[in-house]
């Protein structure tokens, strides 16, 4: 029994016969065209469209499922009473307003196969509406209209939907595409148009649902060919399911949408034509319409991001995953498609240094934002992967997260890049990371209007992961704010908790608990040798701040040898090469693995009231990132006592343009040849040095110091004493003294020196004595208002010598303290440096001065001239010219090395300022015995009174 459908498909292939009679035609015709040549350029005469709800009104319904229409027409001409193309059409292009968009997975899929000639035709399911064709090229004055099912394809790889219709043997096929380049618009391409169709106009109906039942009429048989209308009762479904195919954008603001079209022809490919209109109401064509109603969509996004490791202050990857829920209601409206993505990662989950190490970035040129074309960013850019999972594709899209090279304007940005079924995403986002506190947000804006229901990202995890975890256990919450294009605002957030603590243990608060290690290469006594420091902490300690240290007695640079880099330069980091003295290595970032800086330390002039400084200039190049210049100053201060140096450092960076640094170690090598050179003193002592933490912890830390082989050093220290001048020689008055002690190169230096004077020469008491010396707040308020001399000392690590004066300080004892007060000179000038000779009267009546606390300071030549006069300390017993008075001036030298060496010598005095030596008068029974004056002064020292007996010397 014949069906009513099997009626209605011997009627069409009844009409196929007498297309393939009217395609005949038209081949005869076209052997007749004009030459090209004579013709006009194609041309759109007009173009125009129309979104429908089901009752012919206009659909601006935001997120609705409407019927859309799109028609145009080609010039024509009359060419012996027959209408006819300017030219034939090529290619065409349909450009739609961004956010309009179809879902092939809204039907089933009709093969190529099924399309073909002699086929049975496509599923009547995968229809998604038909084609009005209007033919030229006929003995007619008017075009001849066909119409002919839609129907969704499965399109070819790499091509994200396809639609086609077959018109008399020959596949017209509209291919879909996503186009970057107008913000992820969808286009429609007709490549290829045969030359002898003549298609004078065009019209495109497609369904908003095409599994409707209001479409049954249209679908597969039921349409008629050259009328629209069934033909024939009780057509079909064909079993397609009520889901949207058509969707309106969910975008209110802009208004008016504009639909552009393309062509090109056969005839002159070079030449195209142009068409556009803006959305309007078909019943009153000025009248401009727009999406509307968009406070109906619905918009519930959320966002999870979870770390992968759970261990405080290690390296870590993160999943992002964001769930944008979609309404696929036939008979309501589709979800808002998301704009702009803020995300804020809990304060604590940082951008990590160590990922630094062998990482890339990916250009502006080898992203290629805007085109479709895979991007060709360098593999070591990679810090991640992505899936995106849409509605419209049958496959999610799945790609890589690249590290955008850095700007001027921005340090970190990141590219989504997902790829599948034709269609590539490029999505830029902004990485913000707080100078403060290093927060990191993430910023996606004008994302595609395009639907999603999932985004998963995946950062690189191990020991160069992009990010690291909180330094402490707790639990942390990520916020996100989620803005639609319909306007909708939504807040999300979701928690993760960190209950390792670092290194995998039992949660704990941040210790403090810093390494150190110091010390020389070459140990020997005396010797050159480079010095090395190292200070660090683990990720469980809490960050360093800054370091003092406290160098050994005796270890020492040769300032004199290097230029000094001003402050202004040093404070800039562009020292002159010729200061550098070392070099510095950081190692910043969490981990195993963290990330090396190579830097260099400078000599500076005086810093921070000290008389020298050290600028560390460090490039902070980590990987593709340039941070600028890091320039941590410190200060040299030289101890006025023993001249031992401490070195403090200013505040290390705790992050550079909001990226923690989190420095493991900084490792310094002060190895300028000549520069460093070790004590002469062998006794175990230290280097010592206290580390503050940025949260306030302070942690004293020592590493064991001790040269060696300073018994094999040298040690020959000469000498020579002065006394007398011009009227200052007779007996019983004042007498400057002048002391020179010469050192040469190479030995030990002295750690103790004692000068016992003859019994020639005596103190005067009257000047050293408790209570007519200094004060000590006196002397260090440099206010001692009686100063016995001066003295000089000359040592190969300064430019210029130390000069300075002599004065009586009282220290506790019977007797005041011989202070010399050296100060730096030039670039010097802020050196302090105090020397302490302990005066005694022993029970030889003799005077004795010993200096106990000599500095281990290599001294070629120290000079020190007591004054004569009312200030004088020291006086005459007898006339210095007299021979006999000559031969019994003998000082006693005690020299005792640092190396432990001690020398004792007898060194007779010069005398200065004898006209004549003075001859000698015989001994009388007179002067065989001492006077009753000499007798009171042995009296006064052998037991001291509260006021000590004042020589008559004057």
């Amino acid at each position: 029994m014949r069906t009513a459908r099997d009626a209605a498909r011997s009627k069409r292939a009844a009409v196929s016969v007498a297309l393939i009679a009217l395609a005949v035609a038209v081949c005869c015709l076209a052997g007749a065209v004009v030459p090209a040549g004579a013709w006009a350029q194609i041309s759109i005469t007009s173009f125009d469209g129309s979104v429908n709800n089901p009752d012919g009104s206009p659909a601006t319904q935001a997120g609705a499922h409407p019927d859309a229409t799109t028609s145009f027409t080609f010039a024509t001409r009359q060419v012996d009473g027959s209408a006819n193309v300017v030219e034939d059409p090529k290619d065409v292009t349909i450009d739609l307003p961004r956010g309009l968009v179809g879902n092939p997975q809204a039907t089933s899929k009709c093969e190529p196969a099924q399309l073909a000639p002699n086929s049975w035709g496509c599923p009547d399911a995968s229809q998604v509406g038909f084609v009005r064709l209007a033919l030229t090229a006929q003995p007619a004055p008017d075009p001849f209209e066909l119409y002919l099912p839609l129907y969704n394809m499965d399109p070819p790889p790499g091509m994200p939907g396809q639609f086609a219709f077959n018109f008399n043997g020959q596949i017209i096929r509209l291919n879909a595409r996503v186009d970057p380049a107008r913000g992820y618009a969808i286009s429609l391409d007709v490549k290829n148009i045969s030359s002898g169709i003549g298609v004078a106009a065009t019209s495109a109906t497609l369904w908003g649902v095409p599994g409707d039942p209001s479409h049954d009429g249209q679908r597969g048989v039921c349409l008629g060919v050259i009328d629209p209308t069934p033909v024939s009762p009780g057509c079909p479904s064909g079993g397609a399911p009520r889901t949207p195919f058509l969707t309106n954008p969910t975008d209110c603001s802009t208004g008016p949408v504009t639909t552009t079209m393309t062509a090109t022809s056969w005839q002159d490919p070079s030449a195209v034509s142009t068409k556009s209109f803006v959305s309007h109401d078909n019943g009153m064509p000025t009248r401009q319409i727009g999406p509307d109603g968009c406070d109906r969509l619905q918009f519930a996004p959320t966002l999870k991001f979870t770390p992968t490791s759970s261990t405080a202050g290690q390296p870590s990857g993160a999943t992002v995953d964001l769930q944008v829920p979609q309404n696929d209601n036939p008979d309501g409206v589709a979800s808002a498609t998301l704009r702009k993505a803020v995300v804020r990662l809990p304060q604590g989950v940082a951008v990590s240094p160590s990922a630094a190490d062998g990482l890339d970035a990916c250009g502006v040129d080898q992203i290629a934002l805007g085109s479709a074309a895979a991007p060709t960013c360098p593999d070591a850019s990679k810090i991640g992967t992505v899936s995106i999972d849409t509605p419209l594709l049958g496959s999610p899209l799945t790609g890589s997260v690249y590290l955008a090279r850095q700007t001027p304007d921005r340090l970190l940005k990141i590219y989504l890049v997902a790829s599948g079924d034709g269609v590539t995403i490029k999505l830029p986002g902004d990485i913000d990371a707080d100078h403060d506190t290093g927060q990191v947000t993430a910023t996606f804006d004008n994302n595609p209007q395009l639907p999603f229901s999932a985004l998963h990202i995946a950062f690189n995890g191990g020991p160069r992961a992009p990010l690291s975890s909180p330094s402490t256990c707790g639990t942390y919450t990520t916020t996100s704010e989620m803005t639609a294009w319909s306007g909708q605002v939504v807040d999300s957030s979701s928690s993760f908790t960190i209950d390792h603590g670092a290194g995998g243990g039992p949660c704990q608060p941040l210790g403090f608990a810093p390494s150190f290690a110091a010390g020389t290469a070459n140990p020997a006594g005396g010797q050159d040798s480079s010095f090395s420091l190292t200070f660090g902490r683990n990720d469980g300690d809490q960050a360093l701040r800054d370091i003092s240290v406290a160098m050994p007695k005796g270890l020492l640079g040769r300032i004199a040898q290097v230029p000094l880099c001003p402050s202004a330069a040093a404070a800039n980091g562009t020292c002159d090469p010729g200061t550098q003295i070392g070099t510095v290595t950081t190692a910043a970032g969490p981990g195993s693995d963290p990330f090396y800086l190579p830097g260099k330390v400078f000599l500076t002039d005086s810093y921070n009231g000290q008389p020298y400084g050290l600028a560390i200039v460090v490039p902070a190049v980590a990987g593709p990132f340039d941070l600028g210049t890091v320039v941590v100053r410190a200060s040299i201060a030289v101890d006025h006592a023993d001249a031992s140096l401490r070195i403090a450092s200013g505040p290390l960076p705790s992050n550079l343009m909001g990226i923690p640094l989190q420095i493991r170690t900084v490792s310094v090598n002060i190895d300028r040849p000549g520069f460093i050179f070790n004590p002469t003193n062998c006794t175990p002592t230290q280097v010592g040095a206290t580390i503050d933490s940025q949260q306030g912890a302070t942690a004293n830390v020592s590493s064991r110091f001790q040269a060696g082989n300073c018994a094999t050093l040298p040690f020959v220290p000469r000498m020579t004493l002065r006394v007398g001048a011009r009227g200052h020689t007779k007996a019983k008055t004042t007498t400057p003294v002048s002391v020179t002690l010469s050192m040469s190169n190479g030995q030990a230096n002295n750690r103790v020196v004692d000068v016992d004077l003859p019994r020639t020469l005596n103190a005067e008491l009257n000047v050293v004595n408790v209570r007519n010396s200094c004060s000590p707040a006196q002397y260090q308020a440099d206010s001692c208002p009686l100063q016995v001399g001066t003295a000089t000392a000359v040592t190969p690590l300064l430019r210029d010598p130390l000069v300075g004066k002599v004065f009586l300080v009282r220290n506790g004892r019977r007797l005041p303290d011989m202070m010399v007060r050296l100060r730096g000179q030039g670039d010097a000038s802020l050196v302090d440096i105090d020397l302490t000779g302990k005066i005694t009267i022993p029970k030889d009546l003799t005077v004795r001065t010993t200096f106990d606390t000599v500095p281990d300071v290599p001294i070629t030549t120290f000079r020190l001239n007591l004054v004569s006069g009312r200030n004088a300390p020291v006086g005459t017993v007898r006339n210095l010219c007299m021979k006999s008075t000559r031969r019994a001036s003998v000082a006693k030298l005690t020299f005792t090395a640092q190396s432990g060496k001690k020398i004792r010598r007898n060194q007779t005095l010069t005398v200065s300022g004898c006209a004549r030596t003075v001859p000698e008068k015989r001994a009388t029974r007179k002067h065989r015995r001492p006077s009753k004056q000499h007798r009171s002064h042995r009296r006064a020292h052998k037991t001291p009174t509260k006021g000590h007996h004042k020589t008559a010397n004057r």
